[in-house]
């Protein structure tokens, strides 16, 4: 029988390879948003280029219409944007571009708002396709390597439900506290584009210069990368605590489960307190004995068995035949080709 020692040993490689993952989108998303950033700062200076009077621009000034070779520009802008944005994640976006196109009427402001906006709905359409990627994989992996261990741990494995499309789409879908992630973005979204508009409303009011609006813009667009590192990093550790937990269940030996924080100067005191409890899997529950517990939260949990406990011998006595043996030899790539993309059960 292995040691409790090794099942955490186990469970920590798993989700520290899950934290990386996570730690490399945000490395891309951080990236991205410099990107949007300096876009939305080359349209602002455009903008106070075009119209500005001794470095301010008025709210009168700001709200002007576009003349005619303005608009005629503005709308080569338009298809511009539209054929960037063909494949954004729900279409909503080119159908407000179309709608804006055939106006007749807008103002300076209205353009400027129109360009912002446009950065931000690619920033947040590949902020989703990304995050959506990484759920996906981490949840797969980390299914499929949870079950991997615990049957190289006990020498003995059961068939498992494979994940299919439809049942991937259930869990990424699911709400936890209160939301689900491509909720949580959109949201995020709008509150930075409401926030974006109110700024610049703000700077031409108070006729603010180039630079303080910049600046302006510059601090939103910081939280908005704040809130999004924050998200992939709590949505990636729901997945892959979720995957975790299915694994355990698909094994057919593990029936209870211990709580491990990441024990070191940023552990919460929640987490503190949870450390190495143990329940069964029946009463788990996200956000009360089960991770994460906050939003950052690096907490995972590892199978538990009681002392004098060998789930090997128990799978091979229930099971009545109908299981495989796992050397402690093979390694993850070659049981994930015999028994997740051969199908080899029994």
């Amino acid at each position: 029988m292995k040691t409790n020692e090794y099942w955490q040993k186990r469970s920590e490689q798993i989700s520290s390879r899950q934290f990386r993952r996570a730690d490399a989108l945000e490395i891309r998303l951080n990236k991205q948003h410099s990107k949007s950033l300096k876009s939305i700062q080359r349209d602002i200076e455009a903008f106070y280029g075009r119209y500005a009077v001794n470095n301010e621009i008025s709210f009168v000034d700001a709200k002007k219409q576009l003349d005619a070779g303005e608009l005629k520009e503005f709308k080569m802008t338009l298809e511009e944007f539209t054929r960037k944005a063909k494949d954004n994640a729900d279409g909503r976006w080119t159908k407000e571009l179309n709608n804006v196109y055939y106006r007749t009427r807008v103002t300076r402001y209205e353009a400027l708002l129109m360009q912002i906006r446009h950065e931000v709905e690619l920033l947040t359409d590949a902020e989703y396709k990304e995050l959506t990627s990484l759920l996906e994989d981490t949840y797969k992996d980390t299914y499929h390597r949870t079950l991997f261990e615990i049957q190289r741990g006990t020498g003995i494995g059961v068939s498992f439900a494979q994940i299919d499309k439809n049942a991937l789409e259930t869990v990424l879908n699911k709400k936890w506290a209160g939301s689900d992630y491509s909720s949580r973005i959109w949201d995020n979204k709008t509150k930075l584009l409401r926030e974006l508009e109110t700024n610049l409303s703000q700077a031409f009011i108070r006729g603010d210069s180039l630079g303080k609006t910049i600046r302006t813009v510059q601090q939103r667009m910081g939280v908005s990368n704040v809130n999004a590192a924050r998200l992939v990093r709590t949505e990636s550790a729901h997945i892959a605590a979720e995957a975790t937990y299915e694994g355990y269940k698909a094994s057919g030996v593990v029936k209870q489960y211990q709580f491990l924080a990441t024990l070191d100067s940023r552990t919460s005191a929640v987490c503190q307190s949870m450390d190495n409890r143990i329940f069964p899997l029946s009463e788990k529950q996200v956000g009360v004995n089960y991770p994460p517990l906050h939003v950052n939260c690096r907490s995972t949990t590892v199978a538990y068995f009681d002392d004098g406990e060998d789930p090997g011998e128990r799978i091979a006595r229930d099971a009545e035949g109908n299981y495989y043996y796992v050397p402690d030899t093979m390694n993850y790539e070659e049981w994930h080709k015999k028994y997740v993309k051969g199908g080899d059960k029994l």
